[in-house]
């Protein structure tokens, strides 16, 4: 004997979330913008400057060692 299989209906829906806004100031630059209550910069060239200004030596180095890669790569190549 076969099981009976069972039947499956597919519902596509949209949900739709209302988020209140607030009048906030950027931590980094001080621009005053709408936002989220969880959002602290207006942009996401702020979050990026902030996260630089919080480790800066790991960001140096991240870059020094990719430019000695591709002068390595440039000198290998002549």
């Amino acid at each position: 004997m076969r099981k009976k299989e069972t039947q499956v209906q597919v519902q596509t829906f949209t949900v739709t979330r209302k988020v209140t806004l607030e009048e906030k100031a950027c931590v980094q630059c001080g621009t005053r913008f709408m936002g989220r209550r969880n959002k602290e910069y207006c942009s996401k060239a702020c979050a990026k400057k902030a996260a630089y200004h919080r480790n800066p030596e790991a960001y140096r180095e991240s870059r020094m060692k990719s430019y000695r890669k591709q002068k390595g790569q440039e000198q290998a190549k002549s």
